[in-house]
């Protein structure tokens, strides 16, 4: 049985390295503050207002309304010292308007030497932080879209564990082509508790706002409210080159508290190879070292693929089967004669009707499939 102490003081091991990246640093489960995705990583995480995408789950679950192909985002960040964060997210349209998204956090610190309360030596232990999340959003008008997400919180520290609930909401409002609003309210839910000790959440409420500038520059700004009384701004500009290539830059004024100013600068970039977008980011950490990002946005099928060349086309009109008679065929849009119970062509015209032989404008001159016969 790992006593309390040594509990505590892993806990303390994992919030002085892995969660440095949250400014407070005081609430349980802070790694749900990492930001996600090289691409939101890049751009000082001021993302509430462009996600709607693969990220939606995690970043604004009201964007996945306005989601109108599947989409698969995976990340892997080597963070400081032997912590790994990882991230998989996929969204699906149900119906236009209407997607399902399901996405899974997950933190691990690797091997952590133990020792008990006096100083010894007691072995190893491995120790990990997980959310596993499962998103809905929809579109309310043509503009609007609002989102929830359901996370189940999972901890293990050794061989004590602790469990947590929570939600996130969401909204996304499309002012025009150019502008775009967001709000979300995240992390609200229970306390993560390690035997006797309760943490809360790192609840806060984010409004933010992306403007394309031109079709090579899109701005983004948010602000952020941290349940602890912590005001944070982030801002991130995004400059594409071209189809293929983008640049990213980004600040955030949460990540230099107690840093190098210029910890709060991150940049990287998305390179697109047949519709699929491969991403970096470079996110300092002062004294503590750089974080690395790599992360790939998979897309099946929608609008940003490729247009497939096998378009669907209106299908022609049948045409009779002259390939044994070797008759021209007669256009439909005018009625055929009569036909007797013999097979032969009723002769009921001003001439004679030879379909087999005649020619269209010899058998429209004898009144042959006249609508007046």
């Amino acid at each position: 049985m790992i006593r309390r102490g040594i509990i505590l003081s892993l806990v303390s091991c994992l919030f002085a390295t892995g969660f440095s990246y949250a400014a407070s640093g005081t609430d349980g489960a802070d790694f749900l503050n990492i930001p996600v995705g090289a691409e939101p990583a890049a751009l000082g995480s001021a993302y509430s207002a462009l996600a709607s995408n693969a990220y939606a789950p995690t970043w604004n679950p009201g964007g996945l309304g306005f989601v109108d192909t599947s989409e698969l985002a995976a990340q892997q960040l080597s963070y400081l010292n032997s912590i790994n964060y990882e991230y998989a997210g996929f969204v699906h349209p149900l119906t236009p308007g209407h997607s399902l998204g399901v996405s899974v956090q997950y933190l691990g610190s690797g091997n952590i030497a133990g020792t008990d309360v006096s100083g010894n030596s007691i072995g190893n232990f491995s120790s990990y932080y997980a959310s596993y999340n499962l998103s809905y959003g929809q579109v309310i008008t043509d503009k609007l879209s609002l989102g929830v997400t359901g996370k189940v919180i999972s901890a293990s520290l050794g061989s004590v564990g602790a469990s947590a609930y929570a939600f996130d909401v969401g909204s996304m409002y499309k002012v025009n082509k150019r502008l775009t609003l967001a709000g979300v309210l995240t992390n609200v839910g229970t306390k993560l508790t390690f035997l006797d000790q309760q943490d809360s959440l790192p609840m806060s409420f984010h409004m933010g706002a992306s403007y394309e500038i031109d079709p090579h520059f899109t701005a983004l700004a948010e602000w952020v409210y941290e349940q602890t009384g912590v005001n944070v701004g982030r801002t991130g500009l995004e400059w594409r080159l071209c189809d293929a290539v983008a640049l990213r830059a980004g600040y955030r004024s949460d990540t230099s508290q107690g840093l190098s100013s210029l910890s709060g600068f991150t940049m990287g970039i998305g390179l697109k190879v047949m519709g699929q977008e491969f991403s970096y980011a470079w996110v300092p950490m002062g004294a503590l070292g750089n974080t690395q990002y790599f992360s790939v946005m998979i897309r099946f099928g929608g609008k940003n693929q490729p247009k497939r060349f096998t378009e669907t086309l209106p299908a022609k009109p049948a045409q009779p089967d002259t390939s044994q008679t070797g008759a021209k065929a007669v256009s439909p849009s005018k009625p055929l004669p009569p036909v007797s119970p013999s097979g032969s062509v009723a002769n009921t015209r001003k001439g004679p009707c030879d379909f087999q032989n005649m020619t269209w404008d010899q058998l429209k001159a004898n009144g042959c499939g006249s609508e007046t016969n």
